[in-house]
């Protein structure tokens, strides 16, 4: 993030609030900062100093020139989102009246399928030393999991 910048206070304001307030996971307020920096750069070379002079055009040239620069649909998508959670903030602060980013159009992410794994792929992770406890335990979560097409985070 450009420590010159006018535009820094507002998102540290923004990123102890999403900390302090919200409770964030430190993950994801990594995110926010690396996302929000990056805005920050891209608004620094539209020669926007201050966050009422952005505007709607200013948000799609600020998507544009980060899809030029080969950021992916899905990762333009999160530093839309970012932003636009930072602007909310912006306006609960008094510090501006609308935001800009509202009615800029996110791009859709292709959507990919999940690779399923075969029957002897399984079977190589079932195979295992049944008198280990630890091991029988591994083995009942994976067959659960893939008996009924569980993700890791659900079980």
């Amino acid at each position: 993030m450009n420590s010159e910048s006018p535009l820094l206070p507002y998102v540290e304001g923004f990123l102890r609030y999403l900390k302090v307030e919200r409770q964030l996971s430190p993950l994801t307020l990594t995110s926010y900062h690396r996302q929000l920096s990056a805005v920050i750069g891209l608004l620094d070379d539209l020669n926007v100093s201050d966050w009422s002079r952005l505007d709607a055009a200013r948000v799609r040239s600020l998507a544009a020139r980060s899809s030029r620069s080969g950021l992916k649909p899905a990762s333009l998508a999160l530093r839309l989102s970012a932003l636009r959670s930072f602007l909310d903030w912006l306006i609960s602060q008094g510090v501006i009246q609308a935001n800009p980013a509202k009615g800029v159009a996110t791009p859709r992410a292709p959507r990919h399928l999940p690779k399923n794994i075969d029957v002897d792929e399984v079977n190589k992770l079932l195979d295992i030393d049944l008198n280990d406890p630890l091991a029988v335990r591994d083995r009942t979560m994976l067959e659960v999991m893939y008996g009924a097409g569980l993700r890791l985070s659900e079980l």
